[in-house]
Order: structure tokens, then C-alpha cells, then sequence
């Protein structure tokens, strides 16, 4: 044989023996890897292709002692230093395998990269499986949703509380919706209490992507839930997967709507849905620009029931959203813009209704005296002031950074129950307690009464002194002791915690979802925190020095 035909031998050879051990180090490439713990429930996670490679995610309530891992095409896995063998499909103890980057071979001991094994903290776990490509329009759009799928919630210690269908998944949130890690709303088939909540079929999933504590929303809702604001919204942590791959860490809340186990006042999108012979979907819009109405959105084709006075969720609005968004509501002659969300299609009668009842409360407001000059009437016959106290306090607190406008709900009930305007429930705190770069950062100074114009209701509030003097009872009598709880001065004895055992709950859920999604930078700062330990950091000093702030303002001096 010639030397030239060696040489092209001894070269296909080496090519073959090349692509063999291509083949089995590429092995993972386009197959998948699969976990499931069968003694705990039936759910299957899926591990993602990371740029270290594989990243598997399980849940924290999962017995690691008893772990199935799957792989296609594979009898064999081979992991860790010690090549611990596991046969495809049957349990393994994967305890002690947690955090670490360790290499993943086959039957064959070729390498098929690396994987990390993370499980998240002992908190409830939410499963969605829906279509992959619809689930890509929604992540684009929130005008697509999903209408069929299936959702199953288990709670902390394993329990499934719901396992059945899911009627819809869309996309949410103004701001929050840009970014990558997708807030969501979702529907079930059936009422259920997802994570010892009221029992419901619509729940929000928020990603707060802005907030690197992962906190702020839920110790504001866990605050007014404290402190007595009625209505105040439920929430619970929770892992979620999504067609078993994990999809992070989220706040999962009730929505804010008229219910038996949400805000329980009058129905009157129901009544009115009887009225006009079943469920009313979008109809002609009619917009308005007068001397009368500076701006008055509603539905004129849709007829009234009798009692149009309530009830209704309403939201302050911020006048460039209103006007520009076309939403159902109104814009009163002092500038305060409101968005009528329940009934979702309000009539002209019932937008008209609004205005006039808003009109006369926030005059009478700005009257010296509180009195409505028209009707004679103070502003206590107009709201109830001691749930726009326990919520101005909530805004003043945290320095919340859309206290003006955005996700400021109102409701109110029918006259025929209760004629008052009440503030709350609480909602969308993530850019607050010091997490932006401008206003707000500072854990000193007035900050809600700062904003001195009319669309302002605690402004002209704050102006009367029987409101202040409401707040500072608030303040002595429930938020402060509350506050010592979440600063750990005092033992709990509710639904708040300390912050210590706030951020001992997620730890881990946390680490899992900063290895799912990078810590933002498109919204916080250095403010927010670096990562996750140094962000709740921050805020407990910024908390507390805030807290110290109102005590000064709100606590009664020497002598008094």
C-alpha cells in the first residue's frame, strides 16, 4: 500500500472515530431530558438547555430520595463525579446532587455536557400545558390568548388543589408586559382555592421582573391584608412551569373583580346582562367631548336595569392613558380621569351615573369646608374614610411609584346597600419602597401629599383635618404594629411575617428563577439590588428607615 492511500485511510479513520465521538458528545442535542417524581404527583418537568448547559428545575416539594430521570435514546444516564448509573425511567436519590455543574453521560460514557440540578423552595407549584405556538402569540401580544389547555396547582406540602382545564392564558400588565419573564392571566373551568385562596376561576400570575427582591408586591398585598383594607387581594408565591420547562418564579394573586370571595358588592354586570338577554360582548362605543362631559366614554346601545347605582371597580387613571387607550370611563372637570372596569361595558346611564357621584365627592373635597356646595353634603357622606386612611398610609409607606394613577382601584357598591366610594384594593407595588432611580428613591419626605393638584384625591384629602387625624389612628393603632412585624420587632399573629422569613420562604425558588431569567436591568437599578440577597437588603433598610420616617410624623410627640 502507497503512502498516499495509508494517508487517506488513516484520515477516514480519524473522521469516523471523529463523528462517533461527535455523535455521543452531542448526544443531549435534540433529545430531552425529563424528571418526575411519580410518589408525589404525575407532573413531568423538563430540563432547559442553559449556555452551561442543561438546567433542570424541580419542584421543592418533590422527594429528591425518589427521582425519575428520562432521557430519549438513552438506557443509561451516568452523572457526577462518582458516575452514579441510572437506568432510564426508574427512581434514583438524587440528594446532595443540588447546585452543582456535573457531567452527564451515557450508557456508552460519552459526554453529553453538563447538568445542573436546582429545586426550588417549599412553596406551591403551578403546571400549565397549553399549544407551544399559540403560547408564543400570546408572549408577542395581549391582544392573543389561549382558550383551551390545563392547569394544575399543588400547594406547598404536595397536595394537588386543582388538576383540570384551563379556558384561557393571556398576556397583562402595561409596563410589565415589554419584558421578557411574561406576567399572565388565566382562567379555569371551575371555581377553585388555589393555594388556600377564596375559590375562583381567574387568577394573575406577576412576574416582577422589575423587583430583584421579588417581594414588594406581596408584602404590600400581605400589609393591607394586615391592617383591615377591606377587600384586600390574597396572594401566594408559586413555581410555575409551563409545558413542564420553568418558567419562573410569580406572585399568583387573585384578580381584582366583583365575587362572592374577591370584592363582594352588587353585581350589576350581571343585572345588566339580564336586562339585554345574556352575556354582552363588545358593542359601539360612544365617545363624548363636551361643556357637560369633558370626556365620557360608555356603551349607548346596552339598556339599564333598574338599580344602576351599583356596583362598580373603577381604577384612577393616568389622562394621556385614558384618552389614548379609548377605555370605558370619564374625565371630570378637575382633571381626575377614571376607568370603569366592572361592568366591563358600562351604558351611557351608568358612565353618566359615575361621573356625576365622582363629580360631587371630589368637590366637595376641594372645598375648604368639605361640603359639596351644590348638595350640602360633606365628603364623608361621599366616601368611606377609613379605607382611603388605611390606603393612603399604604401609598405614603411604600412610596408607591403609580399611586397617582394606573392601578389606584375604587369600587362601590349599590345605594341600596351602601351609598360610600371606597378606596382599594391594593395593587401593583413592584416599582416601589425606594426601586427607581427618581422619584420615590429616598426613604425620607412627604410623598403622596407632595403631588398637590386636584386629580389628586389624597391630596385634597389630606387637606381636611378630619381625614389626617383618621390617619394618624391608623397609623398608632394598626400600621405601625404591623410594620413591626414585617421588622421583626414583634412575633406574628396574622398574615404578615418578618422579612427574614419572607425571603427564607423563596431562597431557593429565587436562585431557580435568576438561573431561568438574569436579574433586570431595564427598569432597576442599583437600587433595586445586584441580586437577590443584596436586594433584600435594601429593602429592609430602606423599609425600616421609612417606618422611622412616619413614626415621626404620624406618632404623637411628647405631650400630646
Amino acid at each position: 500500500m502507497n503512502r498516499s492511500a495509508s494517508k487517506w485511510i488513516r484520515i477516514a479513520v480519524t473522521g469516523i472515530l471523529f463523528l462517533l465521538l461527535l455523535t455521543g458528545c452531542a448526544g443531549a442535542a435534540g433529545k430531552t431530558l425529563t424528571a418526575s417524581c411519580p410518589s408525589v404527583c404525575g407532573e413531568k418537568v423538563v430540563a432547559r438547555e442553559g449556555k452551561a448547559g442543561l438546567v433542570l428545575s424541580l419542584p421543592g416539594f418533590w422527594d429528591l430520595s425518589r427521582i425519575s430521570l428520562e432521557m430519549d435514546g438513552v438506557k443509561t444516564l451516568i452523572i457526577g463525579p462518582d458516575k452514579k448509573e441510572i437506568v432510564s425511567g426508574e427512581e434514583t436519590d438524587l440528594t446532595g446532587m443540588t447546585g452543582w455543574r456535573i457531567v452527564l453521560r451515557n450508557e456508552k460514557r460519552y459526554e453529553l455536557g453538563y447538568l445542573t440540578i436546582l429545586q426550588g423552595s417549599q412553596i406551591p407549584a403551578l403546571f400549565l400545558e397549553v399549544d407551544g405556538e399559540e403560547l408564543k402569540k400570546v408572549n408577542r401580544s395581549k391582544d392573543n390568548q389561549i382558550t383551551e389547555g390545563r392547569a394544575a396547582c399543588y400547594d406547598k406540602d404536595g397536595s394537588a388543589v386543582y388538576d383540570g382545564s384551563l379556558i384561557q392564558l393571556k398576556g397583562r400588565g402595561n409596563n410589565t408586559f415589554r419584558y421578557s419573564k411574561k406576567p399572565y392571566q388565566l382562567k379555569l373551568a371551575e371555581k377553585a382555592p388555589l393555594c388556600g385562596m377564596g375559590r375562583g376561576k381567574t387568577w394573575i400570575l406577576l412576574a416582577n421582573w422589575t423587583d430583584v427582591s421579588l417581594l414588594r408586591n406581596q408584602i404590600v398585598l400581605d400589609m393591607s391584608r394586615e391592617i383591615g383594607l377591606r377587600n384586600a387581594v390574597n396572594c401566594s408565591q408559586a413555581d410555575v412551569w409551563i409545558n413542564g420547562a420553568y418558567n419562573g418564579l410569580y406572585l399568583l394573586a387573585e384578580k381584582v373583580q366583583v365575587g362572592k370571595e374577591r370584592i363582594g358588592i352588587t353585581n350589576l354586570e350581571k343585572a345588566t346582562e339580564a336586562v339585554n338577554g345574556g352575556s354582552i360582548t363588545q358593542g359601539r362605543m360612544g365617545t363624548e367631548k363636551s361643556a357637560a362631559y369633558p370626556l365620557l366614554r360608555s356603551y349607548p346601545d346596552i339598556e339599564d336595569p333598574e338599580d344602576i347605582t351599583g356596583g362598580y371597580i373603577m381604577t384612577i387613571e393616568k389622562k394621556a392613558r385614558l384618552r389614548d387607550n379609548k377605555l370605558a370611563g370619564f374625565r371630570t372637570k378637575n382633571d381626575l380621569s377614571i376607568r370603569i372596569k366592572e361592568p366591563t361595558y358600562p351604558s351611557r346611564k351608568q358612565a353618566e351615573y359615575l361621573f356625576e357621584r365622582i363629580t360631587q365627592m371630589q368637590n366637595a373635597l376641594k372645598a375648604k369646608d368639605g361640603i359639596e356646595p351644590e348638595t350640602g353634603k360633606p365628603f364623608e357622606e361621599y366616601l368611606d374614610v377609613d379605607s382611603f386612611a388605611r390606603k393612603f398610609l399604604i401609598e405614603e409607606w411604600c412610596k408607591n411609584y403609580d399611586f397617582i394613577g394606573g392601578s389606584q382601584f375604587l369600587y362601590k357598591d349599590s345605594d341600596l346597600v351602601d351609598p360610600l366610594i371606597y378606596a382599594g384594593p391594593s395593587w401593583d407595588y413592584d416599582l416601589s419602597f425606594g426601586n427607581m432611580a427618581d422619584r420615590g428613591f429616598s426613604s425620607t419626605g412627604k410623598y403622596v401629599t407632595a403631588y398637590r393638584k386636584s386629580s389628586n384625591l389624597y391630596w385634597l384629602l389630606y387637606e381636611q383635618e378630619t381625614f389626617r387625624k383618621a390617619v394618624g389612628k391608623v397609623w398608632q393603632d394598626v400600621f405601625r404594629p404591623a410594620a413591626a412585624v414585617l421588622l421583626g420587632e414583634k412575633e406574628p399573629n396574622g398574615v404578615l411575617r418578618s422579612l427574614k422569613e419572607y425571603r427564607e420562604q423563596i431562597a431557593d425558588s429565587a436562585a431557580m428563577n435568576y438561573k431561568r431569567w438574569t436579574v433586570s436591568r431595564d427598569a432597576s437599578g442599583p437600587n433595586s439590588g445586584e441580586n437577590f440577597d443584596h436586594a433584600v437588603k435594601y429593602l429592609e433598610k430602606w423599609i425600616t428607615e421609612r417606618t422611622a420616617w412616619m413614626d415621626g410624623e404620624y406618632m404623637p410627640k411628647g405631650g400630646e
